[in-house]
């Protein structure tokens, strides 16, 4: 086959034939073990995964010596070859990788590792397998002189699922939401980024369909070699702030108690001499509540998620202190397993967004401001597709069951109106249908505070 490097093939070949030549000599035959890896999980089915298994070749003692490999002519001159070549010789023998995350590399592992081993496993015997070595050959080849490496930045969603409609469709910002690989599962499982549902046996364990989708940001880095620290070592990934603000962005679109893992970064596994495991940020993780997952159904959700990322970052919109407050409530309400919890943050997030707007009286009594700032905001509103009377209805009948948990007004309990006008005394049902008004109101908050008029009319109040 052509190469790009004919006195590198060349070398790399008659060194290989060599060093199987003389194990064949002194072992006779490759020794093999299957090896059971508790590092590296793969998914047997939906929610279950079983410990890594393969058969592997048991390396001889005699690589372990550098003096070994000097006994073969080859070697050094393939090490020669290397050094002969300007990219070669940056490469092999010293640290490789990207700025932050340098390993060395060298070139008796990869000899080993990259062009012994596929051709011992494929033959079952120490003999030179020609077709073998050059597909072997091939790939240490290409991945020697690639110039960049695939640095992938994720963090697990845990409480989230979606369907196969959206999964793994772009957001911006160079963001996915999809499906994480065997790999990435198995680095959040070793740092305890994600929650395990119970150790089935030694060796599996089953994990919730909810926690296996991740927030992804993937990048092209320059490959980085040599001793010296690169000045980008210490540079702030933009994958932080992005993976508060599509929290965010999650909670008021989708709705359901979504939160973040353990923000997780790694070079690809698919990269040559990929670094094997991933770096982890030890932050606290939050479980969701397990009866309300958020769900991402359709393109249209899906296209919301994106705007909201994008109106969140509005420098409007970050200056305006009783949005974020509302916003932070908002989330904060999302999180609670408890409704009454729910309830008063929700009326925290609704006295944040509606008590204060251009046109109105100061003479009102606060609530009489929620109702008319809610309904001067979501009238006619589409997708809330909710009547004004109902709309007061339900902030009313929220207020009075707050006032219940608050000061103990007993005088306040019964039925309440949700959005639809029917009648309940279910609390969950009332903090659902507040909560999905609330969400959409922070949503419409977000349109008019960043400029846009998100097809809302004139009587729309002016953000403050």
């Amino acid at each position: 086959m052509p190469t790009t490097h004919e006195p590198l093939h060349r070398a790399a070949e008659d060194l290989a034939m060599a060093v199987l030549a003389e194990l064949a000599e002194t072992a006779s035959a490759p020794q093999f073990g299957l090896q059971r890896d508790y590092r590296n999980w793969r998914r047997c089915q939906q929610e279950i995964f079983l410990a890594e298994e393969r058969e592997q070749w048991w390396w001889p003692n005699e690589f372990s010596s550098r003096e070994w490999w000097h006994r073969f002519p080859a070697y050094d001159v393939l090490r020669e070859v290397i050094r002969d070549h300007e990219v070669l010789r940056s490469r092999v023998d010293t640290l490789v990788g990207y700025p932050s995350s340098l390993v060395l590399r060298r070139l008796d592992d990869v000899v080993v590792r990259y062009l012994l081993t596929p051709v011992v496993e494929a033959a079952r015997a120490y003999r030179f397998d020609s077709a073998a070595f050059e597909a072997a050959y091939a790939t240490m080849e290409a991945g020697l002189f690639a110039k960049t490496v695939r640095l992938v930045e994720y963090v697990p969603l845990l409480g989230f699922d979606m369907s196969q409609a959206v999964s793994g469709a772009p957001l911006p910002d160079g963001l996915t939401i999809r499906p994480m690989t065997d790999g990435e599962v198995s680095e959040a499982l070793r740092v305890m980024g994600i929650p395990i549902a119970q150790l089935s046996g030694t060796n599996s364990l089953n994990l919730s369909r909810f926690h296996q989708n991740a927030l992804v940001l993937e990048r092209d880095l320059p490959v980085h070699s040599g001793h010296n620290q690169h000045p980008e070592a210490g540079a702030s990934s933009p994958f932080g702030a992005a993976v508060d603000r599509m929290l965010i962005a999650l909670r008021i679109v989708c709705g359901g108690s979504v939160t973040y893992g353990r923000p997780m970064c790694m070079q690809s596994r698919e990269d040559f001499d990929a670094q094997p495991h991933a770096s982890s940020r030890l932050t606290e993780v939050h479980h969701p509540v397990e009866d309300r997952p958020t769900i991402l159904v359709d393109a249209a959700a899906l296209g919301s998620l994106g705007e909201v990322y994008d109106l969140l970052g509005k420098p409007g919109v970050q200056s305006k202190k009783f949005l974020l407050n509302a916003l932070r409530r908002l989330i904060m309400a999302g999180g609670r397993a408890v409704p009454e919890d729910r309830l008063i943050d929700l009326c925290i997030t609704a006295e944040s967004l509606f008590i204060q707007h251009r046109g109105l009286s100061r003479s009102r009594e606060k609530r009489e401001h929620l109702v008319a700032g809610a309904k001067a905001l979501l009238s006619g509103d589409p997708q809330l597709a909710a009547e004004d009377q109902h709309v007061e209805q339900l902030i009313e009948g929220a207020y009075r069951r707050r006032n219940v948990e608050m000061h103990g007004d007993v005088a306040q309990t019964g039925t309440s109106r949700l959005l639809d006008g029917t009648a309940t005394s279910n609390l969950h049902a009332l903090v659902g249908d507040f909560e999905r008004l609330l969400r959409r109101a922070a949503h419409l908050f977000l349109i008019q505070t960043a400029g846009g008029d998100g097809g809302r009319t004139a009587s729309s109040p002016d953000p403050r």
